[in-house]
């Protein structure tokens, strides 16, 4: 598919220069306002949306895998505030080591390209890269190929379900189909674009689908939840491995991390978790020993009993704990999935 653009480089970029940026983005446009930021643009091609939002003061990271193609678009931007990146979705490896969070993120004209197997995921990669606030924009191309280049049917349906599961925002923009501005009777678009919260939390927006979507009869799970989110926000480093779908803790970070947010609450404060006498499940005899210790007190595992310090040693035991960016179904060991959000305090 890249050769393609690559060997028909100037053609391609004519044919994208032709249009404006107005022409092709104005549904959207309202949301852009006067804001600028940070901006992801997949699939930049000859840079005619990356130049426009460089103009309107964004800083823009521009990905294309065409050589050819980026290469006449890095000339012609040379001056502007854009950096040109060689990657390509689903993966956008390059992009995630990046670490960037990106305020508005255009995928325009691209996700025709990307195989029916390989959408749901690089919807997830999309929504990963937004920074708290930021703006998806997809654009869908309907109508047959060309015979050079491989296009597969689309759907607004397909976008909004996978929306729905990384409970990201949809903004009104009409629902019809736009005729092609190139004058193909054939191809027609449409244009949906959806906003992650901003709700100032840090690391929540990386959970709050599992939070939204997932099955919670037990409060334990938010609070596990709770202090997951609070070590990717003050100890990203603790992370031991990580994929597009698990990450490995040490179990022991992950007790620690626990008891310096429940102590606090149900020791000093006396937190109940419902109405009446009953209290935590986890808040046994020897959590209350912890009575006389600070949170922060990492010399209190050498004070306790016997029973209780047989737990402090399994805190920093080496046993890994695993937990799924996505959510799925229970596995065995000591696996913890987003739907059984639950590890084995024996490691």
């Amino acid at each position: 598919m890249t050769n393609v653009y690559s060997q028909k480089a100037k053609s391609f970029y004519d044919q994208y220069q032709s249009l404006t940026f107005e022409q092709v983005h104005r549904d959207w446009l309202f949301f852009l306002g006067e804001k600028s930021g940070l901006a992801l643009d997949v699939g930049a091609g000859s840079g005619r949306d990356a130049s426009a939002l460089a103009e309107r003061s964004w800083d823009v990271v521009a990905v294309e895998p065409a050589v050819g193609l980026r290469d006449m678009a890095r000339d012609a931007t040379r001056s502007q505030s854009i950096h040109w990146v060689d990657d390509q979705l689903p993966d956008l490896g390059k992009i995630r080591k990046l670490s960037y969070r990106f305020d508005l993120i255009l995928v325009s004209a691209v996700w025709m390209h990307i195989s029916p197997s390989d959408r749901e995921r690089a919807f997830r990669i999309l929504t990963e890269l937004l920074a708290p606030g930021g703006m998806l924009v997809i654009t869908l191309r309907h109508g047959p190929g060309d015979g050079e280049r491989l296009f597969y049917d689309v759907s607004r349906e397909e976008l909004e379900s996978f929306a729905k599961r990384r409970v990201l925002i949809p903004l009104p923009l009409p629902v019809e189909r736009k005729k092609d501005e190139l004058q193909r009777d054939e191809v027609s678009w449409e244009t949906l674009a959806f906003r992650l919260a901003d709700d100032g939390t840090g690391a929540l927006p990386t959970v709050r689908h599992i939070i939204v979507n997932d099955n919670k009869s037990s409060t334990y799970k938010l609070g596990l939840l709770r202090t997951l989110v609070r070590i990717a926000d003050g100890a990203p480093g603790l992370a031991i491995k990580r994929t597009d779908d698990w990450v490995d803790l040490p179990l022991g970070a992950v007790g620690l991390f626990w008891i310096m947010l429940y102590h606090p609450l149900v020791l000093r404060h006396q937190l109940r978790q419902a109405p009446g006498s009953k209290g935590y499940g986890f808040a046994t005899e020897d959590f209350f020993k912890l009575q006389s210790f600070t949170p922060l007190d990492s010399g209190w595992e050498c004070r306790c009993r016997p029973k209780l310090r047989r737990w402090s040693f399994a805190l920093f035991a080496p046993p890994v704990v695993t937990f799924s960016i996505t959510p799925r179904t229970s596995q065995p060991g000591r696996v913890v999935t987003a739907r059984s959000l639950k590890a084995n305090p024996q490691g």
